[in-house]
């Protein structure tokens, strides 16, 4: 124990010999964290007391202060609401969905790029798959919308040229979550491509030749090759992905929600939402943070969960 002690401060002295004129630069990003990210934690005692008066309170600290404890009263309470159990599956499934499908694309898009020799049509399609991750949720929604609307949309005046019947996309339980998956594809997946095309670029062009002069077709070359080098990107972005399972997208729910998707499309964040709003005049402080120290706990869980599964399967891992 008091080897490995020794060894550490040995590795941080070395550390700090060798990149100590690069620490101040860490300054800003660990004030903007303490004080933005980890101060701000404080207030999850919030979860276990009543419901403070925040607004009738000389400061808001001194209401969470004055708050009695409940001791685990607001977990019992979303616990047993029908709602809350909906939206937590939702959330999952959602999320399970969106990894499944989506992840895998920015990968093989990366690949299939790299390997294009038109610099032209390469850079032509670079920008264009750039740009909707720049669109806000609220354009996307309006454009989808539109193009998927009923009565007027271009979907279904091209489907109603086949003979096919018209048919409700947005509003509707049984597409509600292909939409999500769809947008969300759509958005992010040419930004998404950029990490893997720079892995790519980064590798040893010599590796590539190498295997090409042993024989090794295009298809071995990037099963071989391309993707074995990538690999550690791959596992890190993986493992970042899965933090983000108790969020589902909030903003992107919210602006194709309606009470018609409940069923499928309800999720934490939405449940939240609805949660403080129909509290009218007396916002539901404490549920609402019972509801986002849960969501924390179980991201932590699962980022743990798959940061021990990434280095089990495949040595590599964020820590």
């Amino acid at each position: 124990m008091r080897r490995s002690f020794t060894l550490k401060c040995a590795c941080l002295a070395e550390q700090l010999r060798k990149y100590g004129n690069l620490f101040p630069f860490y300054v800003p990003a660990v004030l903007f964290a303490l004080v933005f990210a980890y101060i701000p934690m404080l207030g999850l005692v919030m979860a276990f007391k009543e419901n403070p008066n925040l607004l009738g309170a000389p400061t808001a600290i001194q209401g969470i202060l004055d708050a009695k404890w409940v001791g685990l009263k607001h977990f019992e309470t979303i616990f047993r609401n029908p709602q809350f159990l909906n939206a937590f599956s939702n959330t999952l499934i959602i999320s399970f969905l969106k990894i499944a499908i989506i992840f895998p694309l920015p990968i093989a898009l990366a690949i299939v790029m790299s390997e294009m020799r038109n610099r032209v049509l390469k850079r032509g399609l670079q920008i264009s798959m750039y740009l909707p991750y720049f669109l806000s949720w609220a354009i996307i929604g309006g454009v989808f919308t539109a193009i998927l609307n009923k009565n007027t949309g271009m979907v279904n005046n091209f489907a109603d040229l086949l003979g096919f019947s018209r048919m409700e996309y947005v509003a509707n339980n049984d597409t509600f979550r292909g939409l999500l998956v769809l947008t969300q594809a759509w958005k992010d997946l040419g930004w998404s491509t950029i990490t893997y095309l720079a892995a790519i670029t980064a590798l040893d062009p010599g590796l590539e030749e190498a295997a090409k002069m042993d024989g090794a077709s295009k298809w071995q070359q990037i099963r071989h090759v391309v993707l074995p080098g990538i690999l550690p990107t791959v596992a890190v972005m993986f493992i970042l992905r899965i933090g983000y399972i108790m969020d589902a997208g909030f903003e992107q729910v919210f602006v194709f929600y309606s009470p018609f998707v409940q069923q499928n499309g309800d999720i934490l964040g939405m449940y939240t939402y609805r949660l403080i709003r129909q509290a009218a005049l007396v916002p539901q402080y404490s549920l609402s943070t019972a509801i986002g120290l849960f969501n924390s706990a179980v991201a932590l869980i699962l980022v743990l969960a798959g940061n021990a599964i990434s280095r089990k399967l495949f040595d590599r891992g964020i820590w």
